[in-house]
């Protein structure tokens, strides 16, 4: 994306990017960039905060003819996508898109992330074991489908979907999302480049708030140039984020920036800095974030639909569908956007490597999902990468989580304010289940189906993840 200008409520910017697809047979679905833009008014300078800028419902343009901008209810932003099938890389573009205020003088900020279309249609939960906690029928370990008559009812109590009563102590409603329904995933897992972005937008206080429960005392906004802020584990093995500006908190309460700088040589953002690299969050600033970037957390359901999609389960499958794994490594391009593997298998992962690599990385121009380790629908690292953090688990209440996305807006503390449920304290502490695996685990945890991980709610499980967005 370009550096936008502004002209009274209007906002333009060039995007491109690559590999991307819009297909009418197999997953019939597109990907995406969910396109969002910031504010700051410049009366109060840097102390100011910045705030979601809400689009018109119109007035929005894209040039050429490859793509379309598709408008959303709550003009939290927009969807840019091919307009007709097509697959492969996205020419450069000009998007401009209508606020529903003017600017004025203000700072702005636009933000786009990669997102895949999850369109609507049945799908199966569990995929046959008798372990592992995973979702059954609730009668035997046969797979359990979720339809439209399931969506549309209810799925109801525990008994109907677990055996083991291993599910929400409360009947999950209508309003659950269930997974049949349709919605966009993040294509990738949060990147330390998305997260520096979140982070520069923040206040002090928001700021001095993502401290919590890591390093809370050895790394405020005030800290001196190039303070780690969090990157478990550091070193060569994760993303390296880092003080570029302190703030202060004496005559005033001014943010600091952050950046990266995974090859450590005090020269930030650059391509070399691993800028791609997923990042290993808490559930407070997990939750934040997203809320921020106006989506919200998945459901464990949606996680097995947006693996498998409507494919017969596989037993013991991962997300590409297969029982392959493949964790050999030889790195070229290290932290660099194209940081590669030389070494390549069926359904590589880093999974028990105990290293963090760019998100994606195996995905090309001509991989199969084999190869590129991608879902039935396109999205990557869904197994291995970092763990996915979904609403769900067992024996507590998650009936009343919905499909309300974000707002784009946090508390003053920096807590997220609307993610799917009024309630997110509650939610963090205790509803979320992590699937899929991460780098530091290298068992059957890392299937599909297997659900044997609440909350960890710390940095040292390699825990993170991405959002989706109903629309």
């Amino acid at each position: 994306m370009g550096n936008p200008t502004v002209s009274g409520n209007t906002v333009t910017f060039t995007i491109k990017w690559d590999n991307s697809w819009n297909v009418t047979t197999g997953p019939s679905n597109w990907d995406a960039v969910w396109i969002f833009i910031k504010r700051q008014t410049c009366v109060s300078g840097s102390t100011s905060p910045w705030t979601h800028a809400d689009l018109a419902g119109s007035g929005h343009s894209v040039t050429g003819s490859q793509l379309r901008v598709d408008t959303v209810a709550d003009n939290k932003g927009v969807f840019i996508r091919r307009n007709a099938a097509g697959i492969g890389n996205i020419n450069l573009a000009t998007v401009t898109l209508t606020l529903a205020t003017a600017i004025g003088s203000d700072n702005i900020g636009v933000y786009g992330v990669e997102m895949v279309n999850i369109p609507q249609g049945q799908f199966y939960i569990g995929d046959g074991r008798s372990d592992l906690r995973c979702f059954t029928d609730g009668n035997s370990n046969n797979p359990k489908l979720i339809d439209a008559s399931v969506q549309s009812s209810g799925l109801g109590s525990v008994s109907n979907y677990q055996k083991d009563n291993l599910g929400s102590s409360v009947a999950l409603p209508t309003t659950f999302p269930l997974g049949y329904n349709r919605f966009y995933c993040m294509k990738y897992e949060i990147t330390a480049a998305q997260y520096v972005s979140f982070l520069n937008t923040l206040t002090y206080k928001q700021q001095l708030r993502m401290q919590r429960d890591y390093n809370a005392n050895t790394t405020p906004p005030t800290s001196p140039v190039g303070t780690q802020f969090h990157c478990w584990p550091c070193g060569n093995r994760s993303a390296n984020i880092v003080i570029a500006t302190p703030g202060q908190s004496v005559t005033q309460l001014s943010p600091a920036v952050y950046a990266n700088d995974f090859d450590n040589n005090g020269v930030y953002n650059e391509d070399s800095d691993g800028l791609g690299f997923p990042v290993v969050l808490n559930m407070k600033n997990f939750f934040a974030f997203l809320d921020w970037a106006a989506i919200r957390p998945m459901t464990e359901f949606e996680y097995e639909k947006i693996c498998r999609g409507p494919i017969t389960p596989v037993m013991n499958e991962f997300a590409w569908g297969s029982t392959d794994m493949f964790r050999e490594f030889d790195m070229a391009d290290r932290g660099k956007s194209t940081e590669y593997n030389r070494r390549s298998g069926l359904g590589a992962t880093n999974c028990g490597t105990d290293t963090l690599y760019r998100t994606g990385m195996y995905a090309t121009a001509i991989s199969d999902r084999v190869h590129a380790g991608a879902t039935y629908y396109g999205v990557l690292d869904m197994t291995g990468g970092v763990w996915e953090s979904c609403i769900g688990g067992w024996g507590i209440d998650y009936s009343n989580f919905t499909t309300a996305n974000g707002d784009g807006n946090l508390y003053e503390n920096g807590d997220s304010n609307n993610n799917g449920s009024t309630d997110m304290t509650e939610w963090i502490s205790n509803r979320i289940i992590v699937r899929g695996g991460g780098a530091n685990w290298q068992d059957v945890w890392q299937d599909v189906s297997a659900r044997q991980w609440t909350q960890f709610d710390n940095y040292g499980h390699y825990q993170g993840g991405r959002g989706v967005r109903s629309y």
